[in-house]
């Protein structure tokens, strides 16, 4: 087994289909990571900018066993443990794959373009402006947004025409998604994630279309906890890999 220089934990979850080593500091999965990827359909080729641990990786790879997944993280402690991760979870090189790259390294920009029919990210999606920032620097690295263009022009590359983005993001933030994928980003879905019922948004899962003209449309989404804290019984089905969240 690769030793990585991490203090970590094991973790069994998607109702112990998967089981997951993480770090102990840092960025740990949370039910947006398990969310958004359920909100991805059948793809034949998808690639997913800053894989982690690998959870996204692990499910998709479950869900669609007769397509390929492509991870990319720059951390490469990360990147042993994806591996760590995909191996223990009997995930082959034929169904996911993850290596060290950076978005805004030039030949990773440069190569493999308009090929991909869907991508998946979870981009730094808090403010450094706005909030108090972790000491952590792994969680710094994935929380906090510092160039988030880049993102969005890394995905516009690598989509084919008409391919699919989905990601995540602050729902109060949703005038600087709209006006960083207009004009080259259409059939915008955007789904919003309540806490708690008349609880408003903290975070929304958006779908967008490269290359296309149809509009935007805000879907009902998703009730994530009841009044008691309970995870309500439509979030607790998609967390226990039991049902899916669907855009299309």
């Amino acid at each position: 087994m690769t030793t990585i220089p991490l203090d970590l934990t094991k973790n069994n979850i998607l109702n112990g289909k998967v089981e997951l080593y993480q770090p102990k500091q840092g960025f740990r999965v949370g039910i947006d990571s398990i969310l958004l990827a359920s909100s991805v359909q059948k793809y034949s080729k998808c690639m997913e900018f800053g894989s982690g641990s690998g959870i996204i990786l692990i499910y998709l790879a479950k869900r669609f066993p007769d397509a390929k997944i492509f991870g990319i993280e720059k951390n490469l402690d990360l990147v042993n443990l994806a591996k760590i991760n995909l191996k223990n979870n009997k995930i082959t090189k034929s169904t996911a794959e993850i290596e060290q790259n950076n978005l805004n390294d030039a030949l990773f920009m440069k190569n493999n373009n308009n090929i991909y029919d869907r991508i998946i990210m979870n981009p730094p999606y808090f403010s450094p402006n706005k909030v108090i920032m972790s000491k952590n620097i792994t969680k710094v690295s994935s929380r906090y947004e510092f160039d988030i263009n880049s993102w969005f022009t890394a995905a516009y590359k690598k989509l084919k025409p008409k391919g699919y983005l989905n990601f995540i993001y602050r729902s109060e933030n949703l005038d600087i998604v709209l006006n960083r994928l207009y004009p080259e980003w259409g059939d915008i879905k955007i789904y919003p994630l309540w806490p708690k019922k008349n609880i408003k948004s903290k975070l929304m899962i958006v779908q967008a279309k490269k290359n296309v003209k149809a509009g935007v449309q805000i879907l009902p989404g998703l009730v994530l906890h009841n009044a008691d804290g309970s995870y309500t019984k439509a979030c607790d089905n998609i967390l226990n890999y039991k049902s899916f969240i669907k855009l299309n």
